[in-house]
């Protein structure tokens, strides 16, 4: 028991599970880890300086098998001195109206219920009792299922400065040695024998298979766990660094990163970006596969303009003149049809855009009345068809351009204008009763031109609310 105490007590201040003063909520089942887990925390809480307290969550699998265990946990806690507080809940009603496999809705309810009796009962910390086993099996699932370093970490020591694995460097077989040298008793739960769960499998059926090629495989695994913690947090690191550097915009739905910054960073960073971004995009979104994040690869890889490719959940990954979107949803933002008084301003936050409209005499014009650039456009008031309005583009909208004879798609022209998509409906469309007047930002039209024998002018001035990243020539500072 010594060199366990002292592997735990080791572990614990390794990775910083508890500081002086706090309170320990000890999650017991009743099984052999977490009694192992109880009686050590026990034996460290006063050199250590904290309390401990026990939760035992009944998830009414096994009926009165369930109450019994119950009732060990608060006979153990009660010969230890300690408060326990166990509640029960039905995991099989839950199920009756949900989705989930039985394992994951009874994961789900055990953390959301020491999480508020951790609340209720001031304790600053949940324990949990998995271990070097449970560690090595995790691994090998993740290897069997595809994971990437955070994957193949395993299970954190410590998550989220509340969790807590004190025994997670301790093998089952130490812990089952101890209690039964020390004669303490515990539960066995015979639905760890059950095979139809993927766990129990790995467990009973593979890795003694691969022990007959690797007798330390158990081991290995857990190794191979502690390396890829630390190329995980390295990746993070390097992530952090990166995402200021490369992301344009990014907004729920939607970012947009520069192509040329990107594509100065190694494919494990451009990696960790896309998958660290997608998390963002919504937060029930499935992960980025590694066939995803390979087609996004190959997508940078080929460099042409306007292609792109599916990813989980409807979302697209497409490459534009300088850039690559990843959209979800709806895709981009498109502003509103609004009616502008004339004089008057509308505000588009979509934009971050304002547009104002005043009339003035012809002789008032500083500038020359065919002008229009990026922020201005002048009409003949009197050739405009009332009411003046900004709409959002629509599917097959054509105009006539200033100073060229014939029509032109919108489409083209933002094509031809290297609009990226991603913010194309986001462009405001100035348009009175019959014609498209100015594409704001973009060129205006033909229609109403000012001429010598224009009395009044229509002048449209667009000021930007702060500089719009994503539409220059890199993003704002």
């Amino acid at each position: 028991m010594t060199n366990l105490i002292a592997t735990v007590r080791d572990t614990i201040r390794r990775y910083g599970m508890v500081s002086p003063r706090d309170t320990v909520l000890a999650a017991v089942s009743g099984g052999p880890d977490s009694v192992f887990m109880l009686h050590v925390l026990t034996e460290l809480r006063e050199e250590l300086g904290f309390g401990v307290k026990v939760a035992h969550l009944d998830h009414g699998f096994r009926g009165e098998e369930s109450r019994e265990d119950a009732e060990f946990v608060r006979e153990v806690a009660d010969g230890l001195g300690l408060p326990c507080i166990c509640e029960e809940i039905s995991v099989p009603r839950f199920l009756l109206s949900r989705s989930m496999s039985a394992q994951d809705a009874a994961r789900m309810l055990r953390y959301q219920f020491l999480v508020k009796t951790s609340k209720l009962e001031y304790c600053q910390r949940i324990a949990t009792g998995h271990n070097a086993d449970d560690q090595a099996e995790t691994v090998l699932m993740r290897v069997i299922r595809g994971a990437g370093p955070d994957g193949l970490a395993g299970i954190p020591p410590k998550r989220g400065g509340t969790i807590i694995r004190p025994i997670i460097r301790i093998w089952r077989s130490e812990i089952e040695g101890h209690l039964s040298e020390k004669g303490l008793p515990y539960r066995t739960d015979e639905s760890n024998l059950d095979s139809k769960y993927t766990r129990n499998r790995v467990r009973n059926e593979l890795l003694p298979v691969l022990e007959a090629y690797n007798p330390g495989i158990r081991r290995s695994l857990v190794n191979l766990g502690t390396i890829m913690t630390d190329v995980a947090a390295h990746l993070e690191r390097a992530t952090d660094l990166a995402l200021p550097e490369v992301v344009e915009r990014a907004t729920v739905g939607q970012f947009v990163l520069d192509l040329a910054k990107l594509t100065d960073y190694d494919e494990a960073s451009q990696r960790s970006v896309f998958r660290r971004l997608f998390e963002s995009l919504r937060p029930d979104l499935p992960p980025l596969g590694f066939r995803h994040v390979e087609n996004l690869l190959e997508l940078l890889r080929r460099g042409e303009v306007g292609t792109s490719v599916e990813l989980p959940d409807g979302a697209r990954g497409r490459l534009e003149h300088g850039r690559l979107v990843v959209s979800h949803g709806e895709g981009p933002p498109s502003i509103p049809s609004v009616e502008l008084e004339v004089p008057g301003t509308a505000t588009f936050e979509e934009a971050a855009l304002a547009i104002t409209a005043e009339i003035l005499p012809r002789e008032a014009l500083s500038t020359p009345p065919e002008a229009s650039g990026d922020e201005e456009a002048f009409f003949d008031w009197d050739e405009i068809r009332a009411p003046v309005t900004v709409r959002p583009r629509k599917e097959g909208d054509r105009f006539r351009p200033f100073g060229m004879d014939g029509t032109k798609s919108l489409k083209e022209l933002f094509i031809d204008a290297k609009i990226p998509w991603s913010i194309r409906s986001a462009v405001p469309i100035l348009c009175d009763r019959e014609s498209i007047l100015w594409a704001v930002g973009v060129r205006r039209s033909a229609t109403a031109a000012v001429t010598n024998e224009t009395r009044r002018v229509l002048a449209v001035r667009a000021r930007y609310l702060e500089e719009p990243s994503g539409t220059g020539e890199g993003p704002s500072h």
